[in-house]
């Protein structure tokens, strides 16, 4: 079983970087139009208060994970004891669907090729694409540095965490991680915090371990890249926390360090302030170089992982055979 499993994450990952993944199997467009159809219904039957919403977030979130993972938890147990070889088929189409790293490794090169041709108006379309951010008013330099601290988060959403939990429990774990991050993107309008900040706070939680090693992991690739880990290493020690989400302060912070830029500032929530906080020191000027670096760790990270919890697993199946 854990050996059938493990040849499923390999293909899924293998999949995932070389092709890319189809829009038609995407498990993050597809749960999403499940979210934007049923959190507008949800938030609309529950009191128009923090405790209200709350409560229907609470309600929201369960019913997204049982819909999501009660089936395909059940057809991959029926497949896996009448049919394996096609429970390892569909296993390796969740773990393909969950994680979508050509992509955005396409975007990413795209937004430097584009600096580079002087096309900044291209650049900020595939850099918002990246950072999720709103890049159609930035300069050449910011398109940069949100290209970066993009490819940083998608190190951690896109590779870290989806591998970590297909490493757990194969494409369930991936579908798993995937719905609670789906389900807490979707927008609502004004006045959602309340209602989503249960799914958020499970979302936040599942990439907090994927997102300390990923950045772990990058210092490692950054020394096959020849680029400064010292730095890297220094200014994850003392920027990491300085971002919304923490879970990716530490490749945004490993990222600047190691290139020697700044990243985008951005707002956060601390100690009942809003603070404004800059990951990283302006020590040079961001270049279109620096975004295809980032798109190389992102891409040599994942490889790293994907290596580290291929040898663990095949480890542990031969172990218990």
């Amino acid at each position: 079983m854990i050996i059938s499993t493990l040849a499923a994450m390999t293909a899924g990952y293998i999949l995932s970087v070389v092709i890319g993944t189809p829009r038609v199997i995407s498990a993050r467009r597809l749960i999403a139009a499940l979210c934007n159809k049923l959190a507008p219904a949800l938030s609309g039957k529950y009191q128009d208060s923090d405790e209200g919403q709350h409560t229907g977030g609470v309600f929201y979130l369960v019913l997204v994970l049982l819909i999501t993972l009660l089936p395909t938890a059940l057809v991959l147990f029926l497949l896996y004891w009448k049919i394996p070889a096609l429970a390892i088929a569909l296993d390796a189409v969740l773990c393909w669907s969950v994680s979508d790293i050509k992509t955005y490794s396409k975007y990413s090169q795209a937004a430097a090729r584009n600096i580079r041709g002087a096309a900044p108006e291209r650049a900020a379309r595939f850099a918002e694409k990246l950072s999720g951010c709103d890049c159609s008013e930035l300069e050449s330099e910011d398109i940069i540095r949100a290209s970066v601290q993009g490819t940083a988060d998608r190190t951690v959403d896109q590779a870290a965490a989806p591998l970590l939990y297909m490493f757990i429990l194969s494409g369930l774990g991936g579908v798993f991680f995937r719905a609670a991050d789906a389900a807490s993107e979707i927008d609502l309008g004004s006045n959602t915090d309340a209602f989503l900040a249960p799914v958020r706070k499970l979302r936040n939680g599942l990439c907090f371990l994927p997102g300390k090693l990923a950045a772990a992991i990058m210092l490692v690739d950054g020394l096959f890249l020849k680029l400064d880990t010292r730095s890297g290493e220094r200014v994850m020690k003392s920027d990491s926390r300085k971002c919304s989400r923490a879970a990716f302060g530490g490749c945004r912070a490993v990222l600047a360090g190691m290139m020697g830029i700044s990243l985008l500032p951005e707002e956060v929530f601390s100690a009942q302030f809003m603070r404004t906080y800059t990951i990283g020191e302006q020590v040079i000027d961001p270049d279109a170089k620096d975004i295809t670096i980032s798109n190389q760790l992102m891409l040599g990270t994942a490889f790293i992982l994907m290596v580290i919890f291929f040898i663990l697993k095949l480890t542990v199946g031969i172990l218990l055979r």
